[in-house]
């Protein structure tokens, strides 16, 4: 692989990883605010393509790099709008 294209993979990673950031983040809070619980929410939010664990720890920055099948799951999760 030459440099430009891992350049190029780690940037399109990055701006995947800022706008699901920013989705999980305003949902969840949507979903907290009307009375879910935590888990409740990220279950919500997780649906069945990830496990919500996995969602959550991501979510919290306890997971510090997921591996490419989980960040794949987790990319699945981008609304098309934003994608």
């Amino acid at each position: 692989m030459k440099f430009e294209e891992i350049k190029d993979y780690v940037k399109a990673r990055k701006e995947k990883e800022h706008i699901l950031r920013k989705q999980i983040d305003e949902k969840y809070q949507m979903l907290v605010d009307g009375g879910f619980s935590s888990d409740t929410a990220y279950k919500m939010l997780a649906g069945k393509s990830i496990d919500f664990k996995t969602l959550k720890r991501w979510h919290r920055k306890e997971t510090v790099r997921p591996t490419t099948s989980t960040f794949e799951k987790l990319t699945n999760l981008i609304e098309n709008e934003y994608s």
